[in-house]
Parts: structure tokens; C-alpha cells; sequence
């Protein structure tokens, strides 16, 4: 994975511009038609979906059951996937412009595999739709894997949209590169979800979300191995995924909520995480990796505090437990943090203001 990121990135290093960059879009409309194309409604519902839904109306893309999402394309043999997806993004477009309410904005989180992409020139092309994709994978999912001779990540994407908006700050010169407008835009969270609540026990010393893998699993076995408990949540852990609606209570009864960034099985490769936004914004004190990332939208050991590997997670686990004024002082300056600057709302009010002053 790490190979691969590294051989994008020499590409894009010696590169000239492939193409002309493209203007960035005008969006003049006050109250928009929204098309939201997501991947897991859990995700999107803790506070993304909420926000766009301040802006205006929104449709979301469901299968043909109406079950959230379109059919995964995971493997090299999902033609019939992409072929039923296809079919669906024509039939719910089709739906829209019936009703006379054609998209003025199609958004989500979408890849080259997916579905055929042209539908969605086609439509931009027919009503004047503005057309973006939310990337928080670009760092291993920009290319994709090409022995099905299809570009399967969000690069198949380009020709398509007219704005990507990326997770990963050195991602922007890919997209810009290749004549594409890019914005990075980092998650973000929702206060009237993730809050502090006061009321309720701080009951779990240190807790985690995620799935059960790799070095997740190395470090939640040290930290217990140091004599701490850990509340472990996720596919594989014995807590089990928990409830989208039962996160925020978790995450406010934390004394510590543990963050780890790693991208797949690396030990030293980072993406920003929801739960890096979630997290303070519950007011509880955060601890993850340290992802050059957070430097520019946290003051480390003043919001949200980072370890550098496992043991120095383990000891600063331990300092923070037994001091809980100096943890409970970084908790409330990351949600103060997090409620100026890292809202979805406050990402999707910033960035529509950008297209309607152009």
C-alpha cells in the first residue's frame, strides 16, 4: 500500500499540469436539490448527512430494495454490481427531473468502479448540475487496483466531476494536475450529537471504535497488558459494533477515547478518522497517532494529544489517567476547537460560500 502511494507520488513530484484547470463551478441556487450518493449509512448519518440537509432538499442513492447505497464493488468480477448501479443512478436522476426538481448538486463518496461515471457528465451537461466527490481514501484508493484495466479508485473520477474534495492535504496537487479543482476538506462532526454529558459517569477509563485488525489489535493488547481496561467496540471485539445512537454516550463516559489513524495493516501510515472529530467534539480528552495531519487542525498537547508507538501510547495512557486535571483541561479546549472549527456544518457553509462568490 505504501509502494503504491509512493509511486503516485513520484509521478505527480516530476509531472507537468496533464491539462488546463478547469473553472471552479457557480452555485447561485439558495435552497439546492441535493443527490447524496453514500457508502455507509452509519457513517453518513452521524452528522455529514444532517448538514447537507440544512442546505436543502436531499434525495440519497438507494438500491433497488431501498436499502441504503449503491451494491459494493469490491472485487474484480462486479460487473453485475456496476451494471445494477448504473441502471439505479439513471432511474433516481430520471425520478428528479420528472418531478421537475432536477439535482443542482450531485455529492458523495464515490469511486471509478462504482458505476459508469459519463452519467454523471451526461446530467451536468443537461441541467447544469455541479458534481463533487468527498475523497477520505485518496492516500490508497486514488488509482486503484488496475488489473481489471479500469481505473477503480477516484482518479476514474476526474474527467467527471468538477470539484474533488479531498482528505489529504499533498492530494490536492494530483487532482490539480490533472485539471481538476480540489479543495481539501477534512471530516468533521456534529455538537448536537457528539456533546459532554455531565450528568453520566466518566465509566470507561480508555474506549475504542473500530474494527479489529493490525496494529489496533497490538495496541489495545498492550494497553490491557499494562494493567489498563480498555473498552473495545467494533467487528471482531468482543463489545461488537455498537449502535451509530450509542457512540456519543460511549465516547462521553470516557475518561480517554483512543485513536488510532493507521491506514489498513501499517503501522506508520495515517488517514484522518471521523473519530479524530468526533472525539473532542464530546468533550472527552483524545489520544491518537501522531498524523502530521491533526498538526494543522489541532494544537497537539493542547486539544488532543498523539503517541508516536505503542509504548509511548501505553505511558501517556497511564500519565493521563492518574492526572485528570491536565486531561480534562486538553478535553475542553478540543471541544472548543472542534465547535469553531470543525463542524459539518461549518465545512459545508465555507465551502458553498466559495461557489457562490465565484
Amino acid at each position: 500500500m505504501k509502494a503504491r502511494y509512493w509511486v503516485i507520488c513520484q509521478y505527480y513530484n516530476y509531472a507537468r499540469s496533464r491539462k488546463s484547470l478547469r473553472r471552479l463551478p457557480s452555485l447561485k441556487v439558495s435552497q439546492l436539490n441535493i443527490l447524496f450518493i453514500g457508502t455507509d449509512i452509519q457513517q453518513d448519518t452521524s452528522g455529514l448527512l444532517q448538514a447537507l440537509k440544512s442546505k436543502g432538499t436531499v434525495t440519497v442513492f438507494t438500491k433497488e430494495d431501498g436499502s441504503y447505497g449503491p451494491i459494493p464493488s469490491n472485487s474484480l468480477t462486479s460487473l453485475n454490481a456496476y451494471n445494477a448501479n448504473t441502471k439505479r443512478l439513471l432511474e433516481i436522476i430520471s425520478q428528479m427531473e420528472d418531478l421537475g426538481e432536477p439535482p443542482h448538486l450531485i455529492i458523495g463518496q464515490m469511486w471509478g468502479v462504482v458505476f459508469d461515471a459519463a452519467i454523471l457528465d451526461d446530467v451536468r451537461q443537461r441541467n447544469g448540475t455541479v458534481v463533487m466527490n468527498i475523497a477520505m481514501d485518496d492516500r490508497h484508493t486514488y488509482w486503484g487496483d488496475m488489473r481489471s484495466r479500469r481505473w477503480m479508485g477516484t482518479y476514474g473520477l476526474i474527467p467527471y466531476i468538477d470539484i474533488a474534495l479531498t482528505t489529504a492535504p499533498e492530494c490536492l496537487e494530483w487532482y490539480l494536475k490533472e485539471g481538476c479543482p480540489a479543495i481539501f476538506f477534512p471530516e468533521a462532526s456534529d455538537p448536537s450529537i457528539f456533546f459532554p454529558m455531565p450528568e453520566l459517569p466518566k465509566i470507561y477509563d480508555v474506549s475504542f471504535v473500530g474494527a479489529r485488525y493490525g496494529i489496533r489489535e497490538k495496541i489495545v493488547k498492550a494497553l490491557r497488558r499494562a494493567g489498563i481496561f480498555v473498552s473495545a467496540f467494533g467487528n471482531e471485539w468482543e463489545g461488537g459494533r455498537l449502535p451509530t445512537e450509542d457512540v456519543p454516550r460511549l465516547f462521553a463516559q470516557s475518561k480517554i477515547i483512543l485513536g488510532i489513524g493507521t491506514i489498513g495493516h501499517c503501522a506508520d501510515f495515517y488517514a484522518l478518522k471521523l473519530r479524530d472529530f468526533d472525539a473532542p467534539m464530546s468533550g472527552s480528552f483524545y489520544l491518537t497517532n501522531d498524523n502530521p495531519d491533526l498538526r494543522g487542525l489541532y494544537k497537539v498537547g493542547q486539544e488532543i494529544e498523539t503517541y508516536t508507538d505503542i509504548a509511548d501510547c501505553v505511558e501517556k495512557v497511564k500519565f493521563y489517567l492518574m492526572h485528570d486535571k491536565e486531561r480534562e483541561c486538553i478535553a475542553a479546549a478540543g471541544r472548543q476547537r472542534a465547535l469553531r472549527d470543525h463542524t459539518w456544518l461549518h465545512r459545508f457553509s465555507d465551502l458553498f460560500s466559495k461557489l457562490r462568490a465565484h
